[in-house]
C-alpha cells in the first residue's frame, strides 16, 4: 500500500536514509529539515503521512502537529521520539497523533505503522464518504412537492428535528415515511448517532422482543450467545419503528417503558438497562381506530403520537407529480447523459391521470422503467410499463372511486374537478392562457375570474 509521505527531521543522515529507504518500498516520498518548511509543504500538497520528530529547530513537533491538524484532519500524523517516554506519547496522540515511534526503530518498524497508518486513512475515508452519501439520501431537498399538503408535511419535518420529541408518521405504503425518518434523524443533534430501522412487520413474533431488545446467552433454544437488541444498538441515535402497528400487545408494555423511563431488560437477562434514543415510529393503519379495537394499547398511543405527520398519498397532491417525475430522471439517468430526456405530453397526461396506488415507491419504479427502455432521448408511451400503456386518458380523467362514499358534497366535488381540468390545461399549454382558454372553451377573462376564484392564479403564472 503506497502512499505520499512527507519526512521532517533536523538529523541529516536520518531523514536522508528513511526517505531513500521508503521510496525503494514504493513510497512517494519528500523531506524537509524543518517544521516551518514542512507546515508549507503540507498546505501547498496533499499528504497522507507526516512523520515528523518531536524536536526541531523554529517549532516544536507538538507545535508542528497542532498546526497540520488545524490545516487537514485527515493527513495521518505519526510522531518520531528519541525519548519515547509514555508522557510524550500520550501527549501527542491527545493533539491528533495516530501513532508514535521511538528511535532508534527500524525502516521495517516504521513501515507497519504506515501501512496501518494508511489503512486507517483509507477506511475512515470510506466511511465518511458512506456517511455523506447517506445523509445525503435524507436531505430535505429530496422531499418533493410545493403542494399545500407536502409544504406543511416539510415545515413540521424542519421543526421537529431541532427537537427530541417522540414522531409518528402515518402514510400508505410508498408514500416515503422512511425518508420523513431519516430527514427527521440526519437534521437532529443525533446526527452523528446511529440511524437503527426496524420493519416491525417483517419480524415474527418469536424475535421481535429478540430484535428490539437482545438477549441474553441461554435465554431460548438457539442464544447461543449474548446479543445486543436494535433499542442498543441505536443508543445516542435514533430508532426507526416501521409497521409499529404490527407489535403484539403483550410487548407494547415494554416499548412503553423504553418511551417513558429509558429502560428494558434483554430477553432472559435480569439487568436493566439504561438507553438514550429517540424513537420514530411509522404506520399505514389508523392506530386510534386500533386502540378502540383493542388492538392497540391507548397509553402508547399517546406516547408515541406526540408529533404526528401525515403523509398524503400521491393522488391527493398530483400536482407534484412533475417535480416528481424530474427528480427521478435525475437519479437515473446516466451521469455521462449531456441532459435530461424530453418526456411526452402524452406520457404526462397518462401519469397526471393514474391513480397511483403504490404512490410515490410505484412512480419511483415507473420513471426507472422509462428510463431503462429508452432507446432515444425521449420518454413515450412505449418506454411505460404495459398496465400504463392501457390507461385512457379520456375516460380516466374524470374518474372517481365512489364505492365507498356515503355522502358527497356537490360543490366542493365541481370545485375539485374544475381545479383538476384547469391544472390539465395549464399543463397542455405550459401555462399560456390565451390557449389554456381555447382547449377549455371558454373566454381568457372567464379563465382569469376561475384562477382568482379557485386561488390557482399564482400557480398557474409560477
Amino acid at each position: 500500500m503506497s502512499g505520499k509521505v512527507l519526512i521532517v527531521d533536523d538529523e541529516k543522515l536520518m531523514r536522508i536514509s528513511l526517505e531513500s529507504q521508503l521510496k525503494k518500498e514504493g513510497y512517494n516520498v519528500k523531506s524537509v529539515d524543518n517544521a516551518i518548511d514542512g507546515l508549507k509543504m503540507v498546505k501547498s500538497e496533499e499528504y497522507d503521512v507526516v512523520v515528523t520528530d518531536l524536536r526541531l529547530s523554529g517549532m516544536s513537533g507538538m507545535d508542528f502537529l497542532k498546526e497540520i491538524k488545524k490545516h487537514n484532519q485527515e493527513i495521518i500524523v505519526v510522531i518520531m521520539t528519541a525519548y519515547g517516554t509514555l508522557e510524550s506519547a500520550v501527549s501527542a496522540i491527545k493533539e491528533g497523533a495516530y501513532d508514535y515511534i521511538a528511535k532508534p526503530f527500524s525502516t521495517d518498524e516504521l513501515i507497519i505503522k504506515l501501512q496501518r497508518a494508511l489503512y486507517y486513512k483509507n477506511t475512515t475515508a470510506e466511511v465518511n464518504r458512506l456517511r455523506k452519501e447517506i445523509q445525503s439520501e435524507f436531505e430535505f431537498s429530496n422531499i418533493i412537492g410545493n403542494s399545500e399538503a407536502m409544504k406543511r408535511v416539510l415545515e413540521t419535518v424542519k421543526s421537529v428535528s431541532e427537537r427530541d420529541a417522540t414522531v409518528l408518521i402515518r402514510g400508505e405504503s410508498g408514500t416515503g415515511k422512511e425518508k420523513i425518518a431519516g430527514a427527521i434523524h440526519y437534521h437532529s443533534m443525533r446526527r452523528n448517532g446511529p440511524f437503527i430501522r426496524v420493519s416491525c412487520a417483517a419480524l415474527n413474533r418469536e424475535i421481535l422482543e429478540s430484535e428490539l431488545f437482545g438477549h441474553e446467552k441461554g435465554a431460548f433454544t438457539g442464544a447461543v450467545k449474548t446479543r445486543r437488541g436494535r433499542f442498543e444498538l441505536a443508543n445516542g441515535g435514533s430508532i426507526f419503528l416501521d409497521d409499529v402497528d404490527d407489535i403484539p400487545l403483550d410487548m407494547q408494555v415494554k416499548l412503553l417503558r423504553v418511551l417513558q423511563e429509558r429502560t428494558f431488560e434483554r430477553v432472559g437477562g435480569e439487568e436493566t438497562l439504561g438507553v438514550d434514543v429517540r424513537v420514530i415510529c411509522a404506520t399505514k393503519k389508523d392506530l386510534l381506530e386500533h386502540v378502540k379495537e383493542g388492538y392497540f394499547r391507548e397509553d402508547l398511543f399517546y406516547r408515541l403520537n406526540v408529533v404526528p405527520i401525515n403523509i398524503p398519498p400521491l393522488r391527493e397532491r398530483k400536482e407534484d407529480i412533475p417535480l416528481l417525475i424530474n427528480y427521478f430522471l435525475k437519479k437515473f439517468v446516466s451521469q455521462y447523459e449531456d441532459a435530461l430526456p424530453d418526456v411526452s405530453q402524452e406520457v404526462i397526461d397518462v401519469l397526471l391521470v393514474y391513480n397511483w396506488p403504490g404512490n410515490v415507491r410505484e412512480l419511483e419504479n415507473v420513471i426507472e422503467h422509462a428510463v431503462a427502455f429508452s432507446k432515444s432521448k425521449g420518454i413515450s408511451i412505449e418506454t411505460l410499463p404495459e398496465y400504463l400503456k392501457r390507461v385512457d386518458i379520456r375516460t380516466d380523467l374524470l374518474s372517481m372511486d365512489l364505492s365507498n362514499k356515503q355522502e358527497i358534497n356537490l360543490q366542493d366535488a365541481l370545485t375539485e374537478v374544475e381545479k383538476k381540468l384547469i391544472q390539465w390545461a395549464h399543463q397542455k399549454t405550459n401555462g399560456n392562457q390565451v390557449k389554456m382558454a381555447e382547449i377549455l372553451g371558454i373566454p381568457r377573462t372567464t379563465l382569469r375570474n376561475r384562477l382568482i376564484k379557485l386561488q390557482l392564479f399564482e400557480k398557474v403564472l409560477s
